[in-house]
């Protein structure tokens, strides 16, 4: 072997070390895969879904954590069986068990009124995971769904959430680790993933859907990042990842604080709930509103629907006069008693 081979070979070890280690040292530190563990991989047969799968292999293949794959066809595109054809070729050469499952999207945003092709996707998407995940032996918290959502996605989804007037959860971003469902590759940028996979010589396919600017996200990705990262930073697009999770870190804080003060000032009834006004109003204004957030909709039962402009009306009540009632939407009506407010159902 020649010197020049050589020192490619030696690059080559080296940036597939950089990225495992990296990946190591996240799943270590989430405590996002432990032994014992099954690990369904959502495998497309993108770029960063190809990098998932290589990645857990050769970090577990040896080890007592059982790998799995699932590949969900949309049935979106003309080749969309090829890319089920890809995933399945390349569970076969490592010998991982391999699921496939077809979903109908049309028919469902039809059925479910729901008028986002990717809104939809996404939903069905889920589905059949859980579903899968359900259907395996195991204790339910050694089944783990593993999903290849990179730092880039995350940025992405944060302006995303901005832009549509998100609250903190929502620009808190992707979690690394939400319920059964572990995001491995969230540490790394989607340069990092490509540039991963050509010095290994591993071909991806491409998802044309990708590659227009039909849906919003496509544009923050085509458009947005890309600008902010020629003309601001380069680096935006890590900086809003470290920034979600701060901010993913404070809402963890907010709704342990949250949590507390709900279990301190609110009393069910039959009919609602009954909260300690004095208490009530040692709250931060914050606090406040989160708390009259969380309660509006738990007695209405229509956690979509209730509106910033419902919350304040309802804040109203805690200084008006004893003996004030409120109507409010979704059924509801409120009253201030001496010393509480009640939040009740009116059947």
């Amino acid at each position: 072997m020649g010197s020049e081979q050589k020192n490619q070979n030696k690059f080559q070890d080296k940036i597939q070390d950089r990225v495992q280690n990296k990946i190591q040292n996240k799943i270590n530190a989430h405590g996002l895969i432990a032994p014992g563990d099954t690990i369904l991989m959502g495998v497309s047969g993108g770029a960063d879904s190809v990098c998932l799968f290589l990645l857990l292999w050769d970090l577990y293949r040896d080890s007592d954590v059982t790998l799995q794959v699932m590949h969900i066809n949309h049935h979106l595109r003309e080749d969309a069986a090829e890319d089920a054809a890809f995933v399945r070729q390349l569970c076969a050469r490592a010998g991982v068990p391999y699921t496939e499952r077809d979903v109908d999207v049309q028919a469902y945003m039809k059925t479910h009124k729901v008028s986002s092709t990717e809104e939809a996707a996404r939903i069905l998407r889920y589905e059949a995971f859980r579903g899968y995940l359900s259907e395996l032996p195991g204790e339910e918290e050694t089944k783990k769904l593993a999903v290849a959502h990179t730092l880039n996605d995350n940025a992405e989804t944060v302006l995303h959430h901005l832009f549509r007037g998100s609250g903190l959860k929502g620009l808190g971003g992707i979690r690394m680790m939400r319920d059964h469902v572990i995001r491995p590759l969230l540490c790394l940028s989607r340069a990092e993933v490509e540039e991963y996979l050509r010095e290994r010589g591993q071909e991806w396919r491409t998802d044309s859907t990708n590659e227009g600017d039909d849906y919003a996200r496509n544009r923050i990705r085509h458009h947005i990042l890309p600008l902010a990262e020629t003309e601001i930073n380069a680096q935006a697009a890590e900086h809003i990842h470290a920034a979600a999770q701060q901010l993913g870190a404070a809402e963890d804080f907010i709704c342990a604080s949250l949590q507390a003060a709900y279990e301190r000032i609110v009393t069910a009834q039959e009919d609602g709930i009954r909260m300690d006004r004095a208490a009530f109003l040692e709250l931060h204004p914050y606090l406040q509103e989160r708390l009259a957030l969380r309660c509006l909709q738990e007695v209405s039962g229509c956690a979509r629907d209730v509106t910033a402009r419902h919350v304040h009306i309802f804040l109203g009540l805690f200084t008006l006069p004893c003996g004030k009632m409120l109507d409010l939407p979704h059924g509801l009506f409120a009253l201030r008693r001496r010393d509480a407010v009640e939040l009740l159902r009116k059947n």
